[in-house]
C-alpha cells in the first residue's frame, strides 16, 4: 500500500504539511482504505482551482489526489464528487452547498483560502470570510460526522507593483515585489485546523520560495514556473499533478501511515468527535443547525409567478462550464457548477419571493432570529454595463408581507469581497410565508440596470451566545478596516506616495 511515487524530494514535500495529533476520523478512513471491496467516498469543495478553469471538466489537484489514493489502495474503490464552483468564496458553501455532500462521505478536501481573500479579507478572526469558513467546517462536520478532512491552503503567486518617488530623477520609479507571505487566508484557517483536529497542506509553504525564482524551482522540481502555471493562481495539468500527487498526497500518506501503524499495534483510544465552541465570534453567532437554502434551479419554487411574468424575468445559466455541467447533471453526476438564476434589465423591475423563515431543521424554538440571505451574480451583470459604469449591479431588498426585516441594498459597489456568486443579508423575523421584494435600483448615470438573482437562504442565529468585550473589539476592528479599505482604495490609484510607501498598480 501507498507505494506510488511522489513528485519532489521528501524534504520539499514535507514543507507544505501541517499535521495535528489524532486527526479527526483518520483512523476510520485508514481502516476503510485497508478493507478490500470498500468504497471510499471523497468530496471536494473550493473555487476555480478545484473545479478547473476549462470549458470541460479537467483533472484538477483533487482528481490527482484521489487518483493517487486509488493507486495506493488498489483493492478498494475511491470515488470523487467535485462540488467546487469557480470564482466563489466560502460563503455560499457555508450556507448552502455543504448540504450537497453525502452524509456517508469518508474524506472531505477543502480549498477556500484563496477565493475572496486577495486583499487581507481573511487576515482576522472576525472577518466575514473567516467566520464563514468556520461555519462551513462545523456544518460539514455535522453533515458527515464520520468524514476525515484535509484542508488546502492555496496562494496567489502575484507580483505587486510598487511606485516610489525618486528625488534624483524627479520621477516615479516602479518596482515589482512578491505578493507578501502573509497575504493569505491560511493563517486563520490553520487556527481552525488545530481547534478541530483537521490536518492541512499548504502551497504557500511548499512553493513560495520557488515561484518567484526559476533557478530554485528548476533545482527542486525540474520545471520552470511557466511550465506548471496558467496564471498567478491556477496550475495547468502538470501543476495540478505536482500539487495533487505531491504536497497533498504526501500529507495523506503521512496521516494514513501513522493510522495504519497504530492499527497494527492494537489501535488508538477513541477520540471525541463532539464539536468545541466556535473560535470566530461571527461563527459563534450562528446556531448549530442547518440553514435553509434554495439556490440555482431550486430558487424557481420560491418566486412569485405573477412577478416573473409581469416584470419579464427570465432564467439562465451564466456558468463558464454550462454545457459540461448540464451534461454531467444529465448523467446524474452530483455537480455544483451551474449558476442558474432569474435575470432582468431595467430600473424599477421587481421580483417577489416567498420563503419560510420559521421552519429550520434542528433549530431550537428559543432561537428567534434568522438571517435572510440573497445571492446574486456579480460577474454576469458586468456584461450589461451602462456606458462606462464600473459599478456592480444594485437591487433594493425589502420584506413586504408576513415578516419584517430591515431593507438593504444588494450589490451596488465594487465589492471588497469580489466573488462572482455574491450575496447580502439582513435580520428577518420568523414567518411561514415571508414575502420579499427585490427591485433593480437606479444608481445614476454611471449605474448598471441589469440584475440576476441566484438564490435565497435562511440562516438560524444563536440568541444565547455571550460575546466578550474582546469579541466585540475584534468585530469592530474588522469593521474599521473595511471602512478604511474602501476609503483607501477609492483614492490610491490616483496617488503617488512621495513619502515612500507604495500601492498596487
Amino acid at each position: 500500500m501507498m507505494r506510488p511515487s511522489l513528485p519532489g524530494r521528501e524534504y520539499w514535500l514535507a514543507q507544505g504539511f501541517r499535521g495535528v495529533e489524532h486527526p479527526r476520523n483518520y483512523e476510520a478512513l485508514a481502516r476503510k482504505l485497508a478493507t478490500p471491496g470498500s468504497t471510499v467516498k471523497v468530496v471536494a469543495f473550493g473555487g476555480s482551482i478545484t473545479q478547473g478553469m476549462s470549458d470541460s471538466f479537467k483533472r484538477t489537484w483533487a482528481h490527482e489526489a484521489v487518483g493517487w489514493l486509488q493507486e495506493a489502495f488498489p483493492s478498494v474503490k475511491v470515488t470523487l464528487t467535485n462540488l467546487a464552483r469557480d470564482a466563489t468564496d466560502v460563503g455560499p458553501a457555508a450556507m448552502c452547498w455543504y448540504q450537497l455532500m453525502p452524509p456517508d462521505t469518508d474524506l472531505v478536501l477543502v480549498d477556500y483560502s484563496l477565493g475572496g481573500c486577495g486583499k487581507l479579507q481573511c487576515a482576522g478572526i472576525a472577518t466575514a470570510l473567516v467566520g464563514h469558513y468556520e461555519s462551513f467546517l462545523r456544518r460539514a462536520m455535522r453533515r458527515a460526522p464520520g468524514a476525515a478532512f484535509l484542508l488546502l491552503e492555496n496562494f496567489y503567486f502575484a507580483e505587486v507593483t510598487v511606485r516610489k518617488w525618486n528625488n534624483a530623477t524627479a520621477s516615479v520609479t516602479r518596482y515589482t515585489e512578491a505578493n507578501p507571505y502573509y497575504q493569505t487566508g491560511g493563517d486563520m484557517h490553520e487556527i481552525f485546523a488545530r481547534r478541530y483536529r483537521l490536518p492541512m497542506v499548504s502551497t504557500r509553504e511548499g512553493f513560495y520560495d520557488l515561484m518567484y525564482n526559476d533557478t530554485a524551482i528548476m533545482q527542486e522540481l525540474g520545471v520552470k514556473r511557466a511550465d506548471i502555471m496558467v496564471d498567478d493562481k491556477h496550475p495547468n495539468p502538470r501543476g495540478h499533478a505536482i500539487l495533487g500527487r505531491g504536497i497533498v498526497a504526501w500529507g495523506l500518506r503521512r496521516l494514513l501511515r501513522e493510522e495504519l501503524r497504530a492499527w497494527a499495534d492494537g489501535g488508538r483510544q477513541p477520540t471525541p468527535l463532539q464539536l468545541p465552541k466556535p473560535v470566530s465570534p461571527l461563527a459563534a453567532q450562528e446556531a448549530d443547525a442547518d440553514s435553509y437554502c434554495a439556490e440555482g434551479l431550486a430558487l424557481q419554487r420560491h418566486v412569485v409567478d405573477a412577478s416573473v411574468v409581469g416584470q419579464g424575468w427570465r432564467w439562465k445559466d451564466s456558468s463558464n462550464v454550462a454545457e459540461a455541467c448540464a451534461a454531467a447533471r444529465a448523467a446524474k453526476q452530483p455537480v455544483n457548477c451551474d449558476k442558474w438564476g432569474a435575470y432582468n434589465q431595467g430600473y424599477g423591475k421587481s421580483l417577489e419571493l416567498v420563503v419560510n423563515t420559521q421552519r429550520i431543521q434542528g433549530a431550537a424554538g428559543v432561537l428567534e432570529q434568522r438571517r435572510l440571505v440573497l445571492f446574486f451574480d456579480r460577474a454576469t451583470a458586468r456584461n450589461f454595463r451602462v456606458g462606462s459604469s464600473a459599478l456592480a449591479p444594485a437591487a433594493w431588498v425589502q420584506c413586504v408581507a408576513g415578516c419584517s426585516c430591515e431593507a438593504f441594498e444588494l450589490g451596488g459597489e465594487e465589492g471588497f469581497y469580489p466573488s462572482e456568486t455574491a450575496y447580502g443579508s439582513t435580520l428577518v423575523s420568523q414567518h411561514p410565508q415571508c414575502r420579499v421584494r427585490l427591485t433593480i435600483r437606479d444608481k445614476g448615470p454611471a449605474g448598471n440596470d441589469y440584475f440576476k438573482v441566484n438564490g435565497v437562504a435562511v440562516v438560524p442565529l444563536n440568541d444565547t451566545v455571550n460575546l466578550t468585550y474582546l469579541d466585540r473589539m475584534a468585530i469592530d476592528k474588522e469593521a474599521m478596516f473595511l471602512a478604511a479599505y474602501k476609503s483607501w482604495s477609492a483614492s490610491a490609484a490616483a496617488e503617488v506616495h512621495q513619502a515612500g510607501w507604495d500601492d498596487d498598480a
